[in-house]
């Protein structure tokens, strides 16, 4: 949940870049990084393993407003795609108060994108979450492929109702990445207008 510091005036909110391995969380995180200027965000900080996946989180503090006369900062996290961190992906979840779930296109993803969605719910609910309180956008990244699978069928494997905001990206190309993340940032608002 976010943090509200009154000496700064300043609610801090965490949004997390969740999905399977080599998805485009880290992707996403380093264009956003790339793009925003220097005196409006923090550093950012990365763990990696031998194979130079995230293990661990990026962390990018980022201004994007305010609420009520708070400014609000916002810090972006990834999870490790990989199932055998999942002890790292509960860490990173606590706290949460939007998420950005990271599908990836290939054909040959699919099963990796259900069982990433399955996993983001079973950690939500270890945290005492409902995955309806929380603000979730999904991004399918990775539409430049040529094969890449229809939207339609992704979107029917995760999020067969529809609830979900969605938002097409390719994240290697800078596509599809701020708009995502606006999206994300204006429903945690949103949410934290109305709970205040």
């Amino acid at each position: 949940m976010s943090t509200i510091n009154f000496a700064a005036r300043e609610i801090n909110c965490k949004i997390v870049y969740y999905g399977p391995g080599m998805c485009g969380k880290t992707t996403n995180l380093k264009h956003v990084f790339g793009r925003v200027p220097e005196h409006l965000r923090g550093e950012m900080v990365s763990l990696a393993t031998e194979d130079e996946r995230t293990l661990f989180f990026d962390f990018l503090p980022l201004d994007l407003g305010s609420v009520q006369g708070f400014k609000t900062r916002f810090h972006l996290y990834t999870v490790p795609g990989q199932v055998f961190y999942n002890a790292s992906r509960k860490l990173i979840l606590r706290g949460v108060d939007g998420i950005i779930f990271v599908a990836d296109s290939a054909p040959n993803r699919l099963r990796a994108n259900a069982e990433s969605m399955r996993n983001l719910r079973e950690n939500l609910a270890e945290h005492g979450i409902d995955v309806r309180d929380v603000p979730i956008i999904l991004q399918v990244n990775k539409r430049d492929l040529p094969d890449a699978l229809p939207t339609d069928m992704i979107r029917a494997v995760l999020d067969p109702r529809k609830e979900l905001q969605m938002y097409e990206a390719s994240a290697s190309q800078g596509i599809g990445v701020f708009e995502t993340l606006k999206a994300a940032s204006r429903l945690v608002l949103e949410k934290l207008s109305q709970n205040r």
